[in-house]
């Protein structure tokens, strides 16, 4: 099942967006209060969310300023195979920026939790831009 975050236009050149999201030292930022014990490289992160299992992620694809993806860290096993992408599309400075999620499982768990992806997804995007925006 693929989810896609509204469109964002940030005012900023993609360039600056890619450097920004293709670094986990920066996603913290990002990130909403839930998330506890966060651990980072550039290229790895590992986390908690609201108390629950430690989730471990990492870089699997950057293409120079237009995509950065992200996935579940091959050395643990996750319950919900995912990728989240990050997809920027630069005219004249202002970077068209979409936040996606790739979601593999069964249809019944993937119903239950595609209510609350959406909006995280449109919070993610909203997120970045302000923050890239304001740095």
């Amino acid at each position: 099942m693929n989810i896609e975050s509204k469109k964002i236009a940030i005012n900023k050149e993609a360039k600056v967006i890619y450097d920004f999201v293709g670094n986990f030292n920066n996603f913290q930022k990002l990130l909403p209060s839930q998330v506890e014990g966060w651990t980072s490289t550039v290229d790895t992160c590992s986390f908690k969310v609201g108390g629950f299992m430690q989730i471990q992620l990492r870089m699997v694809e950057k293409i120079p300023y237009s995509k950065v993806v992200v996935a579940p860290d091959s050395s643990t096993a996750s319950q919900l195979p995912f990728q989240l992408i990050v997809s920027m599309n630069e005219k004249n400075g202002v970077t068209d920026t979409v936040v996606s999620t790739s979601i593999e499982g069964n249809s019944m768990m993937l119903m239950m939790v595609k209510g609350k992806i959406k909006p995280a997804l449109d919070s993610l995007a909203e997120q970045l831009k302000y923050f890239v925006e304001n740095m």
